[in-house]
């Protein structure tokens, strides 16, 4: 086991520089020596191995491969990347299968000869019948591959130092080529973004992701945030082959994945693990990582000579207050569009005016480009009257009933692209009601509010009350009504509460009305730095959380919270018996609320008398005659997701410590005193610990966090 302590382009072919065959040398030797311990090659992943090598060496992005997708070793045939011809291929394959399925061995075409020889001798009746639905195209990699590595040049060395320093595997640097090809504005359709590819969720617990910046497109801080993710993966499962897998399909998945086939085995999961959401990407994410190693240790004599691009050297400052980006690039001397392109976690709004770099963001511009000075002094040296102690206040738009995305886009004199980018929606046609959507600010009324804000800071800028607010630890009804210009009695009428009483935090609490077709669209004018405002969260289809067989009534309330839990390891599931395991910050109130039922009729099937509390990791017995279980499963969701989404809002994961149980050390108060953390979060990182038998000199990891600015809360 792995020490973990912390202290497209065209091609180019041209002789090596000395720093890439360097780089390649490193490579090859870290992998020769670390791959057979930390990333084993079980014989059952042989075939998957060897396709994925021919993806990334035989075929390039104008063919792929006709091939079976469940067993890699059946390759029917390569064919040229055009719809119409794969779709006649693939027919004429399973034609040829249907037959082949009925024992007919004699007479056969050429090509219903070429169909069987794909497949062992011995294949049965029944296995080409099963391949009939199981023909699938693989687009070929080969040139991705060679533009990958070139383009890794940039970025190996910073890649490789994290590694070392972590005291990870150097191979992990690889995963690039797997993720992005190593380009650092790469987005997949499912809203994965930057260089290691994460999702908005994932990314926002070690990067700051918001409408301001997002730190995904950064390729040398997301390398800190992959590395992260991937020491906790490994953390949770124990091995480099699931978290590495976890690293497609979640820590959370790839527990459940275990939990159910009784294995940490990454042969015996992709093999026999049939989660709904476990599909050939997750079951093939290993063996492409492997055959990428393969492959990349073979680069030279597979694809020539080739020229790494250089890895460029950057100066870093620190900014102290908040300055426009045109302000910033004159005072260094560089056109926006190079400091731009050294600052890529920078977001639209910002180089077209309607925001300002934030203080706090740490700017890199690459040494060359210095010709006046040293950053920090060419920073130092912008007037005062430039340097700004707020950020530009926030154009919004607060949606009503019967809205749509383009009629918003219309009515402000905008795209449904632009407000797509700016608000980092994921589907244009999921937007609610209540929901604030940011505006360009090269709108007219924007300008206009913005220089009355700025003109006068005193005056408190006109806000509209949110449409809804997630509770916090500590919040009381009447806090919250204060808070928002509501009666205690308005705000339980609103959310159809009896008991004042019963509010938990992460509960989502509706802070106005439902808007009639009738009401009279307003734009509020709101200031980013006010933590009662934040940009809502993206939202997440039902479907997305549960089965599909979701309830109606919890399907037409809208939205949950933009995280999902694919990072979570805890397992919210109910159990055949009607059982379920209690997670921390849950309590018999909650569950009554989920279940439609009493705390009392839960103490009384669980045998519990009044003062007897429930036990984080206990199991505990549940009825469900008045709801089904995947109901429960759903709304049980829904609290950890808004929960965790809202303390991701407001803290990043910045680093790991490994604290030593003393004499009477109390868990909880270390975690919420010392280390600032919930409790849910400390047993993220620690799943296999009792926390209720601590023993002295037991080591316990603490995620350690850093409070987000307030300006980049999202």
């Amino acid at each position: 086991m792995h020490d973990l302590r912390r202290n497209t382009m065209p091609i180019k072919f041209t002789l090596l520089r000395t720093a890439s065959l360097i780089l390649l040398g490193l490579l090859t030797s870290f992998a020769n020596a670390q791959n057979s311990a930390d990333f084993p090659r079980p014989p059952e992943l042989e075939p998957a191995i060897k396709f994925w090598t021919r993806v990334y060496t035989e075929v390039d992005t104008n063919s792929g491969f006709l091939h079976d997708s469940n067993n890699l070793a059946i390759v029917y045939k390569r064919v040229n990347y055009n719809r119409a011809e794969i779709d006649l291929h693939r027919k004429r394959i399973q034609e040829d299968l249907q037959v082949l399925a009925t024992g007919k061995r004699s007479f056969l075409t050429g090509h219903q000869q070429e169909v069987l020889e794909a497949f062992p001798s011995d294949v049965s009746n029944s296995e080409l019948a099963a391949a009939i639905n199981a023909v699938r195209f693989q687009l070929g990699q080969s040139d991705r591959f060679v533009e990958g590595m070139i383009r890794s040049g940039a970025y190996r060395q910073h890649i490789d130092r994290v590694t070392q320093e972590r005291n990870l595997p150097i191979e992990l640097g690889a995963l690039p080529h797997v993720e992005s090809s190593f380009h650092p504005g790469a987005y997949s359709h499912a809203n994965a973004a930057g260089m290691w590819q994460f999702i908005r969720s994932t990314g926002q617990r070690f990067m700051r992701i918001d409408h301001i910046v997002d730190e995904r497109m950064d390729p040398y801080t997301s390398t800190h945030a992959a590395m992260s993710l991937l020491e906790y993966n490994y953390r949770v499962l124990g091995t480099w082959p699931l978290a590495l897998t976890a690293y497609n399909h979640g820590a959370g998945g790839l527990s459940r994945a275990v939990r159910e086939t009784g294995s940490n085995r990454i042969e015996d999961i992709i093999a026999n693990y049939k989660g709904r959401a476990f599909g050939f990407a997750s079951r093939n994410f290993y063996p492409q990582f492997l055959a990428v190693l393969d492959v990349e240790r073979r680069a030279h004599a597979l694809f020539g000579i080739l020229q790494l691009d250089s890895h460029p050297e950057y100066e870093e400052f620190e900014l102290n207050s908040y300055i426009e980006a045109e302000t910033l690039a004159s005072a260094l001397g560089v056109t926006q569009e190079q400091l731009k392109f050294d600052n890529p976690a920078i977001r639209p709004i910002v180089w077209e005016g309607g925001k300002r770099i934030p203080k706090g963001y740490v700017i890199k511009l690459q040494r060359k480009s210095l010709e006046r000075g040293s950053l920090s002094s060419l920073v130092a040296a912008i007037p005062a009257d430039q340097q700004f102690s707020y950020q530009t206040p926030d154009l919004s738009y607060v949606v009503q009933r019967g809205d749509s995305l383009s009629g918003i886009a219309g009515r402000f004199n905008t795209s449904v692209a632009q407000l797509m980018s700016l608000n980092q929606l994921r589907d244009a046609h999921r937007i609610q009601i209540g929901q604030n959507i940011l505006l360009p600010h090269d709108n007219p009324a924007a300008a206009a509010v913005g220089r009355t804000i700025a003109s006068n800071r005193e005056t408190v800028a006109p806000v509209a009350r949110p449409a809804s607010y997630n509770v916090r630890s500590g919040d009381t009804v009447s806090t919250i009504a204060d808070r928002f210009g509501l009666s205690a009695s308005e705000l339980l009428q609103l959310n159809g509460i009896e008991n004042p009483n019963r509010i938990y935090p992460g509960q989502r609490l509706s802070l106005r009305a439902v808007a009639s077709e009738a009401t009279v669209q307003t734009v509020a004018f709101t200031t980013s730095d006010s933590p009662d405002l934040a940009l809502p969260a993206e939202p997440v289809a039902v479907a997305d959380l549960l089965a599909e067989e979701a309830v109606v009534d919890l399907v037409a309330s809208a939205a949950v919270a933009g995280m999902d839990l694919s990072a979570d390891p805890s397992d919210y599931s109910v159990k055949s018996d009607n059982t379920i395991e209690i997670q921390a910050t849950e309590t018999l109130g909650h569950y009554a609320e989920w279940l439609g039922a009493t705390s009392a009729e839960i103490r009384r099937w669980n045998n519990l008398t009044a003062n007897q509390q429930v036990v984080m990791g206990n199991r505990l017995n549940l009825n469900f005659s008045e709801i089904d279980a995947a109901q429960f499963e759903l709304r049980r969701r829904q609290f950890h997701i808004a929960q965790q989404e809202s303390f991701f809002r407001q803290y990043r994961i910045q680093d790991l410590d490994q604290y030593t149980i003393a004499a009477n050390d109390n868990i909880s108060t270390l975690a919420t005193q010392k280390y600032s953390i919930p409790i849910w979060l400390l047993r993220q990182y620690n799943p296999d610990l009792d926390f209720s038998m601590l023993r002295i000199g037991q080591t316990v990891v603490f995620p350690v966090v850093e409070r987000v600015a307030a300006d980049g809360q999202s």
